[in-house]
C-alpha cells in the first residue's frame, strides 16, 4: 500500500511539474475543410502560442500530397493572468495533387507537433456529397412549379433539414485600388438549431488583410411563414498587391438537429486590384475615402527661450489601418529642439468600415530668442471617391521667442518722464541766479573762457569717442565669444541628442519592430544631417549616400506600408547605420 501512494504522488508530481510547460506551449493545425474536390483549393492553419521567437514551420512536408499556392503569417497579443502571451499564425492555401484520403502530417514549431489530419479528395468526375452549393441566384418566389412549392428562396426545400441552410456572400466593390478597403459580408441562414461545435470560418485572401468589424449579428426572419435565424458578420479586406484574386468564402461544417453531418460553402467573389494611382516622393500610398489632419498646442501665453511646449497632430483616414499613416511633424529646426514623446496608433468601425487614426505628440523646446518657424505638414492621398490626388494640411506656423531679460517688469512710465523735467527746472533756476547775482564779464575774459571751454570739450569728445571705440570692440568681442559659446553648446547638445537618437532606433532594430525603426531612423538621421530637412526614408537615403542603406530603408518600408509575409529583422539597418557614423565622425 505504501509503495502505492509514493507511486500515486510521484506522478501527481511530474504532472505538476510538466503542466506549466504544456500551458506555455502548443502548436495546433486545422483546415478550412475536410472534403474537397480535386480541383479545390484548402486551407491550412498553423497557431503556435510559445514564449519568445515561434520559428517557421516546415512546409516542404506538405509538397508530396499538395500544391502549396501561398501563404502568410500574422501574430496575436493577448494579456493572460497578468503576463503577456503571443499566438503566431500561418494560414497555407493548398491544392491537392491527387484523389483519395491524404494526411496533413504533423506540424513540428520549436519541438512541439501538432496532430495529423485526414483530407477526403474526390475525384474531379464525383462532387462531394457533403457539401452543399449556394442557393440558384435566379430564383423568384412567385414560381409556380410544383417541384418548388415547399422550397425557400435559392430553391431550397424548407422541408428537408440538410438542405434549409445557406451562405451568401456580398462585397460592396469588385475593382479596387492597391491597399484601399473593401467591406465584405457573409450571411448563414438556417432554420434548426445548430451544434455548438460547428464552424462558420472567415473568408481568405492571399495577401490581403481581412478584419471582422464588431462581433456577429444574429437576427431572426421568416421566409414563406418558415422562421430562420441569419447570423451575418461584415468584414473589411485591404488587398496588398495588384492582379486578379478570389475570395474564398466562408465554410460552414457541422451537424444538424437531425444528427447529419453537412458542409456548406458559400460562393466565391473575383475581384480587379489596381495598382497605385501615383507614388509620392513619401513613398507611401494612402486609398481613402476621407482623411484630415489637425492639432492642438499646449503652451504659455508667453513664450520665452528655455521653456516648452506641447503640440498633439492627429491624422485620421476613413478606410484605412492606422499602421500604415505615415509620420508627420518634423523634427529639426534651429531655434528649438523637437522631440517625439509619443505615438499612439488606435483603430475603431463606424458604418463605412475601418477608421485609422495616428496621434503624435512632440515636445518643443526653445533654445534662444527669436521667430521660430514650424514648417507645413502635407500629408498626400488619393480620394478614391473622386478618384484624385488630395492633400490634407496644416499651415506653417510663427512663433515670437522672447528672451529671459524681457519677462522682468519695467520701471513706471511716469517717473522715467518725470526725470528730464525735473532737471529740465534745476537748469532753468540756475540760469536765472547767474544771471541775476552776477555782473557783465569783460570781452577778454569772456573769450578766453570760451576757448578753453571748446579746447576741454574737444579733448573731451576725443576722450569720449576713444572710450566709446573701445566700449564696441569689447561688445563685439563678447558678442562672438557668446555666439561662440552658445555654438559649442548646442554642438554639444547635439552630439548629445544625436547618441540618444541612435540608442533609441538600435533598441528598435533590436526589438524586430519596423513602424518604431523607420520613426527612430528619421529622428536619428535629422540630429547627425542637422544641415539637411529630413522628413522621410528618401530623405535620409539622399543624405546618406549609401546604396546599402538605402536597399534596407525600402525593406524597411515594404514591411511597414504593405505588411510583407517575412519578419522584418533589424540587425542589418543597425550595422550599416553604425558603419556610416563611424565613418563620417572620424572625418
Amino acid at each position: 500500500m505504501r509503495a502505492f501512494f509514493t507511486v500515486v504522488s510521484t506522478t501527481l508530481s511530474l504532472l505538476l511539474l510538466v503542466a506549466p510547460t504544456l500551458s506555455i506551449a502548443e502548436v495546433n493545425a486545422y483546415l478550412n475543410r475536410y472534403t474537397i474536390n480535386q480541383t479545390d483549393t484548402v486551407r491550412l492553419t498553423i497557431e503556435a502560442t510559445q514564449p519568445g521567437q515561434a520559428q517557421r514551420p516546415d512546409l516542404s512536408l506538405l509538397t508530396a500530397d499538395f500544391s502549396l499556392l501561398g501563404s502568410k503569417k500574422m501574430t496575436i497579443s493577448s494579456l493572460q493572468n497578468g503576463s503577456r502571451q503571443a499566438t503566431t499564425r500561418w494560414q497555407v492555401l493548398m491544392r491537392p495533387r491527387r484523389s483519395g484520403d491524404l494526411t496533413v502530417p504533423a506540424i513540428q514549431i520549436n519541438g512541439e507537433r501538432s496532430f495529423p489530419m485526414t483530407l477526403s479528395v474526390l475525384s474531379a468526375a464525383n462532387n462531394a456529397p457533403r457539401v452543399l452549393p449556394n442557393y440558384d441566384p435566379n430564383y423568384s418566389p412567385n414560381r409556380s412549379s410544383s417541384s418548388q412549392a415547399n422550397q425557400a428562396p435559392g430553391g431550397l426545400d424548407v422541408t428537408s433539414d440538410l438542405n434549409a441552410i445557406r451562405i451568401t456572400t456580398e462585397i460592396d466593390h469588385t475593382e479596387a485600388y492597391e491597399g484601399s478597403q473593401l467591406l465584405y459580408s457573409s450571411t448563414l441562414r438556417h432554420r434548426s438549431p445548430l451544434d455548438d461545435q460547428a464552424v462558420f470560418s472567415d473568408p481568405f485572401l492571399n495577401q490581403a488583410l481581412i478584419l471582422p468589424m464588431g462581433d456577429e449579428v444574429v437576427s431572426n426572419v421568416f421566409i414563406q411563414g418558415v422562421a430562420y435565424t441569419e447570423r451575418k458578420q461584415t468584414y473589411v479586406v485591404f488587398p496588398n498587391e495588384p492582379g486578379s484574386f478570389i475570395i474564398e468564402p466562408p465554410l460552414f461544417a457541422g451537424t444538424l438537429a437531425n444528427g447529419q453531418y453537412v458542409e456548406v460553402l458559400g460562393d466565391a467573389i473575383e475581384l480587379s486590384i489596381l495598382p497605385r494611382a501615383n507614388d509620392n516622393s513619401a513613398g507611401y500610398w494612402l486609398p481613402a475615402s476621407k482623411l484630415t489632419i489637425q492639432d492642438t498646442f499646449d503652451q504659455p501665453e508667453q513664450l520665452i527661450a528655455g521653456n516648452s511646449i506641447t503640440r498633439t497632430i492627429t491624422l485620421i483616414a476613413q478606410g484605412l489601418p492606422a499602421s500604415r499613416l505615415p509620420p508627420m511633424m518634423p523634427l529639426t529646426n534651429e531655434l528649438a529642439d523637437i522631440e517625439l514623446v509619443n505615438t499612439d496608433l488606435r483603430e475603431s468601425f463606424n458604418e463605412d468600415g475601418l477608421v485609422g487614426q495616428r496621434v503624435e505628440t512632440v515636445k518643443i523646446t526653445f533654445k534662444e530668442r527669436g521667430e521660430v518657424t514650424l514648417p507645413p505638414i502635407d500629408i498626400h492621398w488619393w480620394d478614391i471617391e473622386t478618384d484624385r490626388a488630395q492633400v490634407a494640411s496644416l499651415p506653417p506656423i510663427q512663433m515670437r521667442i522672447e528672451g529671459a531679460n524681457s519677462a522682468q517688469q519695467q520701471p513706471p512710465a511716469d517717473q522715467e518722464n518725470a526725470k528730464p523735467d525735473l532737471a529740465e527746472n534745476l537748469n532753468t533756476t540756475q540760469s536765472v541766479e547767474q544771471y541775476s547775482n552776477g555782473t557783465p564779464p569783460n570781452v577778454i575774459a569772456l573769450i578766453a573762457l570760451l576757448a578753453l571751454i571748446s579746447i576741454i570739450s574737444s579733448l573731451g569728445w576725443l576722450y569720449t569717442g576713444n572710450r566709446l571705440r573701445k566700449l564696441r570692440n569689447r561688445q563685439a568681442i563678447d558678442r562672438a565669444a557668446k555666439t561662440e559659446k552658445q555654438r559649442i553648446k548646442r554642438d554639444k547638445q547635439l552630439i548629445a541628442d544625436e547618441k540618444l537618437a541612435y540608442s533609441a532606433l538600435q533598441k528598435a532594430c533590436t526589438l524586430n519592430k519596423p513602424e518604431l525603426a523607420q520613426a527612430r531612423l528619421i529622428e536619428w538621421a535629422a540630429l547627425f544631417w542637422p544641415e539637411s530637412h529630413l522628413y522621410n526614408g528618401r530623405d535620409v537615403s539622399v543624405a546618406a549616400k549609401n546604396k546599402t542603406l538605402e536597399f534596407l530603408i525600402i525593406d524597411l518600408e515594404q514591411h511597414v506600408y504593405n505588411n510583407a509575409e517575412d519578419p522584418w529583422q533589424g540587425d542589418l539597418l543597425i550595422q550599416t547605420v553604425d558603419s556610416i557614423r563611424e565613418r563620417l565622425t572620424r572625418r
